[in-house]
């Protein structure tokens, strides 16, 4: 329900604003939908050519990693899946992805660096989450909706440009002033909707959270593997962690804390510390609770409305609970 009322709202404000500029612009109704559907198709289209090429990646042979392709073709089975395409992409990032245009032609990639520092029942879990993806067509539903900030975007950035430069409209007359006051709607229809499909992304890894869950019954394994995956992020920061979606892409990675429920999220890791602590036995709850209330306050704050993923603590309690 939430996926749909999300992409129905993204869809409508993006229309909106669309339809003003193209209206000012003296476009019909027709043209309009005709533009939209255009660039919607374009971006269905090119986005997992894009993912292909930047994650430089390299399809798997029958022969190669052969337990890889075996639990892939064991969790897509239980999972009523196709069996995706495996791929292996060299970066030292601990990450995986399942990308593609549709179930049947889905891709599931594996960082060299995921596989380097998680054991065969962690990589399992992690596989797992990546069925779950599929399971729910997530790639499908966040390219969807991940078009509207996009486009949002490109017509703020060339607005602003436009009006300022003396393009359309030109910057000597009443209609540049009305081009910037468009742009900066479409400006804010950009982060408005960024945040609602961005917090639509955090839901959907929680589901793949439970759907590993579900189908390898370990939900310690998942936790281990996150502990150790946000830690080897954490200690190997990237410069663009808190970018916006348009600007680093839809494959982004890890656990920064969602500023939203971030009280809820403290409160819950304190009821259910003994089921998480049962899952990793060596992590350090107190600290994982310190540092929680740390990102409660200053500019954490804003990298976490931007990021795409729960926090670690809200995963594990996730996965702590119903165990």
């Amino acid at each position: 329900m939430k996926m749909y009322l999300v992409i129905a709202l993204v869809f409508g404000i993006g229309f909106a604003v669309l339809y003003a500029i193209m209206t000012y612009l003296g476009f019909g109704v027709f043209p309009i939908i005709l533009l939209a559907g255009g660039f919607f198709l374009l971006q269905w289209y090119i986005s997992p050519l894009i993912i292909k090429w930047s994650s430089r990646l390299r399809y798997l042979e029958p022969d190669e990693h052969p337990e890889l392709h075996e639990m892939v073709e064991e969790l897509a089975k239980q999972s009523n899946v196709p069996v995706p395409r495996l791929a292996i992409s060299e970066s030292k990032e601990p990450n995986a992805f399942v990308f593609g245009r549709t179930r049947k032609g889905s891709t599931l990639v594996v960082h060299q660096g995921l596989l380097d520092i998680l054991n065969k029942n962690e990589i399992r879990a992690v596989l797992g989450h990546e069925i779950g993806h599929l399971k729910h067509n997530d790639m499908v539903v966040i390219t969807v909706v991940s078009f509207v900030p996009m486009l949002a975007y490109l017509v703020a950035e060339n607005l602003f440009f436009s009006s300022m430069f003396g393009g359309i409209g030109g910057g000597r007359n009443n209609g540049g002033a009305y081009l910037i006051l468009i742009g900066v709607g479409a400006f804010i229809t950009y982060l408005f909707s960024q945040l609602l499909t961005l917090s639509l992304s955090r839901s959907r890894e929680s589901y793949a959270d439970i759907h590993s869950k579900s189908i390898t019954h370990k939900p310690e394994f998942l936790a281990s593997a996150l502990v150790k995956i946000t830690n080897k992020d954490l200690s190997s920061p990237q410069p663009n962690r808190h970018v916006p979606a348009a600007r680093n892409g839809v494959v982004r990675q890890l656990c920064i804390v969602d500023s939203f429920s971030i009280t809820k999220d403290i409160k819950d890791l304190k009821k259910h510390i003994s089921e998480v602590k049962r899952l990793v036995p060596d992590l350090d709850v107190d600290k994982l609770i310190q540092n929680a209330e740390k990102e409660e306050h200053g500019i954490h704050i804003l990298g976490n409305l931007f990021s795409t993923h729960p926090s670690l603590y809200r995963r594990l309690v996730t996965l702590a609970e119903n165990d």
